[in-house]
């Protein structure tokens, strides 16, 4: 356990874990002579790389089969083993419909690029989201759903949370109050955040197609919810994202919903449509949109793709409007779906998406200029099912995790697959880099936050990591947040710090088991009292 000035769950199960990767020959390296003292200290052994390169590393994978439609997928250390898991409860074959799939699926990687899936439950068809509901320090799943088949607890509802015992491999039913309120049909992707910023993870998710709008949720700390905002009616192209556009420290919303795309919390349980200048959202809302601060002044942006190409609009907060930052980005294509990456850890967001085949990534240089770094293709047609990005291999890149339909057969037989693809370089040196919460952001005393980060440890080497705190600037003085975690790149915990602070940083190292320390500095945060 960590201690004052957070309050925390149990240290580092959420993931971003060391897994997937093809084996590599063992690099071992002479001790190097202790880390400098100083800001950013981990940046000299980092490539900010202009061209990326990636491989397919989906050994095992298969089974279970896929069939098709939309699915959503997320990357977490599900059985807290330090490598990466995939987590799905599938696509239109589950359960048990023309496939062997059905339930929560997890994809357990053994950090060489091999997988192994174990399944549990009668249900699925929709999206997941992963957090720590219930504050014991193991994974938790969300899923919004169309077959609400199983009959029992688990699996009988349209929107249900279950609660993880570490495994990985074991869920129980905490999930009273959900779609409890007239949604028929099905719900579908699904998110985590604290909406009402009381330490306790919320869950919010778009309907299946057409009718069920949005709604949001809190956690009454029981195994019940509290429906606090709905959106009703409209289709839908079922993605959801979290994210602060406002930067007010309440977390804000994206859906690829009819009804509208960005929606800002009110702080008091409901959220209002801020769309202002956006594209129309048309009859099925804007395709895969993600937010995420992408000229680096604490406010969060928003990507999405229309027409086939991609749009990045960037937040003016005086304004309460939208400046097309889209620079020169395809205006049309063949993508389907957006993430907001930094792909290359340069500290400026890059942008990657997804669609008809073709994956590819625009590097940004935070001023609305767009470098085209990385593209590869998949099986035809390849349309968009799911896309994630995550350090899965640990040579301190983010990968990628794409569900995308393929022809197997006939000219009528489709059926989706699963493939993992990392980026291709070997980490020789280590470093570490914070990419969360992101500079400038504002962050409130009381919260349930995510502290992200991205480490390259070389092979054959392994490593964990401790997190300080300062609220008087990058030379501290330092204070621990969590030491010893499992180097899975996510920590979960509830803000409670001292004090406030408009100048507050965060202090990660990586402390390697060949006796090597690198640290990385990231800030400034403000931290506000509620």
């Amino acid at each position: 356990m960590s201690y004052s000035p957070f309050q925390t769950v149990r240290p580092s199960w959420i993931a971003l874990a060391s897994a997937a990767g093809l084996a590599v020959t063992v690099f071992v390296a002479a001790k190097p002579p202790p880390a400098t003292t100083g800001p950013d200290r981990s940046l000299s052994a980092r490539l900010h790389k202009t061209d990326l390169n990636y491989v397919e590393s989906s050994i095992g994978i298969t089974p279970p089969k896929w069939d098709g439609g939309r699915s959503e997928i997320e990357f977490a250390d599900m059985n807290l083993d330090g490598h990466l898991d995939i987590v799905s409860i599938g696509d239109h074959g589950s359960p048990y419909i023309n496939t062997d799939m059905h339930g929560v699926s997890v994809w357990f990687g053994d950090g060489t690029g091999r997988w192994q899936c174990r399944q549990v439950g009668t249900f699925g068809y929709g999206g997941v989201a992963v957090g720590d509901v219930n504050q014991d320090g193991l994974p938790d799943v969300g899923y919004g759903m169309h077959h609400n088949y199983s009959g029992a607890d688990l699996g009988d509802q349209l929107l249900e949370v279950a609660l993880g015992d570490g495994s990985g491999t074991a869920w129980t039913a905490w999930d009273n109050g959900l779609a409890e309120q007239g949604q028929s049909w099905g719900m579908f992707s699904t998110e985590f955040a604290d909406f009402n910023i009381d330490g306790w993870l919320d869950v919010a998710s778009v309907g299946f197609g057409s009718g069920n709008g949005l709604h949001v949720y809190t956690n009454n700390r029981d195994g019940s919810w509290n429906w606090t905002f709905a959106s009703w009616d409209g289709n839908s192209s079922m993605d959801i994202t979290a994210g602060d556009v406002n930067n007010d420290g309440y977390p804000d919303l994206a859906t690829a919903i009819q009804n509208g795309t960005v929606w800002l919390n009110d702080s008091v349980g409901g959220f209002r449509l801020a769309d202002a200048n956006l594209p129309d959202p048309g009859s099925l809302g804007l395709r895969g949109p993600d937010l995420g601060d992408v000229n680096g002044d604490g406010f969060d942006d928003l990507s999405f793709s229309t027409n086939g190409g991609i749009q990045v609009w960037t937040w003016n907060n005086s304004a309460a409007n939208w400046t097309n930052f889209s620079g020169n980005l395809p205006a049309s294509g063949p993508f389907e779906a957006t993430q907001l990456v930094d792909m290359n850890l340069d500290g400026r967001l890059d942008i990657a998406a997804f669609g008809d085949a073709r994956f590819a990534v625009w590097l940004g240089n935070g001023n609305g200029d767009w470098n085209l770094a990385g593209t590869f293709t998949v099986d035809s047609p390849g349309s968009y099912v799911a896309l994630r990005m995550a350090d899965a291999d640990h040579n301190g890149y983010p990968d990628i995790g794409i569900v995308s339909e393929e022809k197997v057969g006939g000219i009528f037989s489709y059926r989706n697959h699963l493939q993992f693809f990392k980026e291709d370089s070997v980490a020789t040196s280590p470093w570490i880099d914070i990419t969360g919460p992101t500079r400038h952001r504002t962050l409130i005393l009381g919260s349930a936050v995510f502290f992200d980060w991205v480490a390259a440890v070389p092979p054959g080497i392994t490593g964990t990591v401790d997190l300080e705190l300062s609220l008087d600037g990058p030379a501290g003085p330092w204070t621990p947040l969590a030491s010893n975690l499992l180097n899975n790149g996510r920590y979960q915990a509830v803000l409670d710090a001292p004090g406030a602070s408009e100048t507050a940083y965060l202090r990660a190292t990586l402390r390697l088991d060949d006796g090597r320390e690198v640290q990385d500095t990231h800030g400034p945060l403000t931290i506000l009292i509620p």
